[in-house]
């Protein structure tokens, strides 16, 4: 007969560690508070010793809530405790949306972090789990680094829109003016950071203002008379700033951009540990890279985000049409990496209803569902196959065309993504699979 394993549950937040222990059976075993350091840690692990022997389990499963970084010191030291590896330990990281909606189920009137604990070992005990998490260096190291140039590009479309915002006030017809292709670019940024009144710019001679266009754009001074002509439009197009506020607006501009400097900056350097990364530690970044169009940090997040396929190809699948269990194959990782991205459509039946209308679920790897998104963007631009089904999906509706079908196309591409790294092998077009 096989012996159960030994259920628990934890709540972690920065300061502490709310641990309940339950039996398969439901039953209460043990209920504690620890400190989130190692002096916790240490009590926590005498406690599911002294539990497991004492009950004679055959394991112990571990769950907490994905909740920021809170979980994964706790999970790291768990993953490197040979006491606890000897006892079988399992640790469950479960998705904090199914655990809310878990909680809301029980119908408790209070919320306390020991309740938590206790909802969260149920939950583990009583509903189907996923596959036990387990750590991957090279996968979490480039996890890291990704999400940190995900975060930079954010702060860098940030600074992007405040720089527009104060230019509007500055001079407003700028913007839509367009005296230079680029706003950034190195006139643009010379203007800012070196006139002082921009309303004596319209008033400046043209070949004075041609020669000092000139001088900051040497590679564009062929274009300078041309673009003196449209600046001097705009500015005398633009509202007139009163000078009061001009004093305090100019500085502001020229701080925005040393902050957007500095940001680009830092994005290089990260970028160049990403490529240190993948080209040591990850063949199948290297793999999605050769796909037209997808860059080092589209392949990188997206390598990074979904980790190492085994953890969906673990345990079973049932078969609906056959009635009974059957191995999983590369089709099911599909389901699962577009299910874990947020990517697919939950049906609503009940008896003979069909729900017509099926919302995209959103819940999972915000991370993993931009990066397939923009990566769904760039394959509709470079390849034949991903740019006819976009259209064809484009036209089959009259509202919320474009994002409709880039997050079709982002489900279609979760296959090719799948396939290039359980294969790790470079891309290649229709017309190559065909001739081999």
């Amino acid at each position: 007969m096989k012996v159960p394993h030994l259920q628990v549950g934890v709540d972690i937040s920065k300061q502490r560690l709310d641990v309940c222990l339950l039996s398969p059976e439901g039953d209460l075993l043990a209920q504690r508070t620890f400190p989130n350091a190692r002096s916790g840690y240490r009590a926590l692990q005498a406690l599911l010793l002294a539990v497991y022997q004492e009950g004679a389990f055959s394991g112990i499963d571990l769950a907490a809530e994905s909740t920021g970084p809170y979980w994964m010191p706790l999970f790291l030291q768990c993953q490197q405790d040979e006491s606890l590896a000897a006892c079988g330990l399992q640790t469950y990281l479960l998705n904090a949306h199914e655990v809310y909606w878990f909680k809301k189920g029980a119908a408790e009137a209070e919320k306390t972090d020991a309740k938590d604990a206790f909802l969260i070992a149920e939950k583990l005990r009583t509903q189907r789990r996923q596959p036990p998490w387990g750590w991957n260096p090279a996968s979490l190291r480039l996890r890291f680094l990704t999400r940190h140039r995900f975060r930079l590009g954010q702060q860098r479309t940030r600074l992007k829109n405040a720089f527009w915002a104060l230019m509007f006030l500055w001079c407003n017809r700028y913007g839509p003016g367009r005296p230079f292709s680029d706003g950034f670019s190195a006139c643009g940024q010379a203007l800012v950071q070196n006139v002082p009144d921009w309303q004596a710019l319209a008033e400046r001679s043209p070949e004075a203002l041609r020669a000092q266009l000139a001088e900051w754009c040497p590679q564009r001074s062929s274009q300078s008379e041309d673009l003196a002509h449209r600046l001097q439009a705009v500015i005398e197009d633009s509202f007139p700033l009163p000078a009061e506020l001009a004093e305090t607006l100019l500085p502001l501009l020229r701080l925005t951009l040393d902050h957007l400097a500095f940001v680009e900056q830092q994005i290089r350097q990260v970028e160049r540990l990403i490529k240190q990364e993948v080209q040591k530690h990850h063949p199948g970044a290297q793999c999605l890279q050769t796909i037209p169009g997808i860059g080092l940090v589209l392949a990188a997040g997206i390598a990074a985000e979904i980790g190492p396929l085994s953890r969906f190809l673990a345990g079973e699948k049932w078969n609906r049409r056959k009635k009974r269990w059957r191995r999983k194959n590369l089709r099911d990782v599909e389901d699962a990496v577009a299910k874990e991205a947020g990517l697919w459509w939950p049906r609503k039946e009940s008896g003979d209803f069909r729900a017509e209308d099926r919302r995209l679920a959103k819940k999972g790897n915000r991370y993993l569902r931009y990066y397939l998104v923009e990566a769904a963007d760039k394959l509709r631009q470079h390849l034949p196959e991903y740019r006819a089904y976009y259209e064809r999906k484009y036209q089959e509706v009259k509202t919320h065309r474009h994002k409709r079908a880039l997050v079709l196309t982002a489900r279609k591409s979760v296959g090719l993504f799948v396939g290039l790294l359980h294969r790790k092998e470079a891309y290649r077009s229709p017309e190559e699979r065909m001739n081999d």
